[in-house]
């Protein structure tokens, strides 16, 4: 299993605070995209960061092969189908990205980055003192 940091929004165009219930492509269809194909397979992690917001809001386990779809929006034709496994449904609520040992700065202009296993660690306990 590998791990990635995986993008969502831009500072220009950032993910609702309230992402869920805004929608989300992640919940349906259940997939994320990417402008080129990823070097992911099944069963790899995704440590989900809302750019706009400098925030880790989730982890899902990615359940399928990377697939280029005609369906897709242009700037993101290759996609994989996720499930999500731990989520904060409203950003404002989500831990900072520095929290897991990653600066903002290292997703800038990046779809995705491969983490090391200890940044996946973190980010679930991050994620989990959510609720504390």
């Amino acid at each position: 299993m590998t791990a990635f940091l995986k993008s969502h929004g831009t500072a220009q165009s950032p993910l609702a605070d309230h992402w869920v219930a805004a929608g989300s492509r992640l919940v349906v269809p259940g997939r994320t995209g990417f402008p080129r194909r990823p070097r992911m397979a099944t069963g790899d992690r995704l440590v989900l960061y809302a750019s706009g917001w400098k925030c880790v809001f989730g982890v899902a386990e990615v359940t399928s092969e990377p697939e280029l779809r005609d369906d897709a929006p242009q700037r993101w034709p290759w996609s994989v189908a996720v499930e999500l496994l731990v989520v904060v449904p409203v950003l404002a609520n989500a831990p900072p990205i520095e929290a897991i040992g990653i600066a903002p700065r290292s997703m800038s202009q990046q779809s995705h980055i491969r983490i090391e296993p200890r940044h996946l660690d973190r980010a679930l306990e991050a994620l989990a003192g959510v609720g504390r």
